[in-house]
C-alpha cells in the first residue's frame, strides 16, 4: 500500500492538502480543505494525476475563504462529497444549492477503503474549526498517521492527545511574533492573530514540537500557514530547527508548507526535499 501527502498550497492566500492511498484493491484521493480557485486547484490535482471527479471526497477544516473557496464549485461539478461538521456545513451552503456531502461531527470517524478521517477541536475565529487526523489503515489496524492543524490560536491538552502517534503533522508557524509587531498590520488585526483563537507564532508551533519529541518520540512535522508578511520559511525553518536540536535529541524531519504553490510531499519511509528553496 502506497500512502502519499501533498501540500498543494499553505497560506492566507489558500489552503489544499492531496492524500492518495493506492494498492491493488483500491486508488483513493482525498482533499483536505479546498482553499484556492476551482482552476488552480484542477490544475495542481492533474498535475499529480488525479481527475477531480475521482475524489473520495473534500474534508474541511472550517468554512473560511482561504480553506473553503472552491469546496463548493468543486463538489457540484464533480459530485464530490464535502465532509464537514454541521455548523461547517451550514455556512458552505448558506445561500447556496446543497451538493453531496457527509456530516462528521468532531470526534467521529469518517471512512472510505483503507483511509480513515476524524476530526478534533481547536480554538480558532470560525464556527466550529477543527483539526485533521487522517490514518492509513493496515488490515483492522490503524497504520500510519497524519495530524493536520493550520488554523489554531494555541495549543491544548485536546490538541496534544489528538496528534499522538502521528508519523507526520502539519503544524501552523504563521507569524514571527516580533516580525508581527513591527509590522504594518492595524493593532486590531494583531490582537486577533495573537489571541488564543488567532493564529500560531513560530515560537508556539516549536514549543510543541519539541514537547512532542521528548514524550512522544520521532516525527516528521511540515510548517504550514506561514504569513506573507510576517513570516520567512527560512527564518521559520532555521528557528525550529535550532531549536528543536537544544531541546532534544530525538531524530525529526523538518520541511515547509509554501504559501502559494505545490511543495512538499511525503510518505512513509521516505523524505521528502524541497531543492532550491533557500
Amino acid at each position: 500500500m502506497t500512502l502519499r501527502v501533498k501540500s498543494l498550497a499553505s497560506g492566507s492566500s489558500g489552503n489544499s492538502l492531496l492524500v492518495t492511498c493506492t494498492d491493488s484493491d483500491y486508488n483513493l484521493a482525498l482533499l483536505i480543505d479546498a482553499g484556492l480557485s476551482l482552476r488552480s486547484l484542477v490544475k495542481y490535482l492533474r498535475a499529480e494525476g488525479v481527475e477531480p471527479g475521482d475524489l473520495s471526497g473534500i474534508v474541511l477544516t472550517h468554512e473560511h475563504h482561504d480553506h473553503s473557496q472552491s469546496a463548493h464549485a468543486l463538489s457540484r461539478r464533480f459530485d464530490v462529497p464535502i465532509i464537514a461538521n454541521h455548523k461547517t456545513l451550514n455556512r458552505i451552503y448558506s445561500g447556496k444549492e446543497e451538493t453531496l456531502h457527509a456530516p462528521l461531527p468532531i470526534g467521529e470517524r469518517w471512512t472510505e477503503g483503507p483511509l480513515t478521517v476524524e476530526t478534533f477541536h481547536v480554538r480558532h475565529n470560525a464556527v466550529e474549526p477543527v483539526g485533521i487526523n487522517l490514518y492509513c489503515n493496515i488490515g483492522r489496524h490503524l497504520g500510519h498517521k497524519v495530524s493536520y492543524m493550520t488554523d489554531l490560536g494555541s495549543i491544548d491538552q485536546t490538541v496534544q492527545q489528538a496528534t499522538a502517534g502521528a508519523d507526520l503533522i502539519v503544524i501552523e508557524a504563521n507569524h514571527d511574533v516580533y516580525r508581527l509587531n513591527a509590522g504594518p498590520y492595524p493593532a486590531g488585526l494583531k490582537s486577533r492573530i495573537l489571541s488564543d483563537s488567532g493564529h500560531l507564532s513560530n515560537e508556539t508551533a516549536v514549543d510543541f514540537m519539541a514537547e512532542h519529541l521528548i514524550n512522544k518520540g520521532p516525527c516528521t512535522f511540515w510548517l504550514a500557514h506561514l504569513s506573507k508578511v510576517n513570516n520567512l520559511p527560512k527564518l521559520a525553518t532555521n528557528y525550529a530547527r535550532a531549536t528543536l536540536k537544544l531541546r532534544t535529541s530525538c531524530p525529526f524531519t523538518l520541511d515547509v508548507a509554501l504559501r502559494d504553490k505545490p511543495s512538499a510531499a511525503w510518505s512513509p519511509g521516505k523524505t521528502a526535499l524541497q531543492l532550491g528553496l533557500f
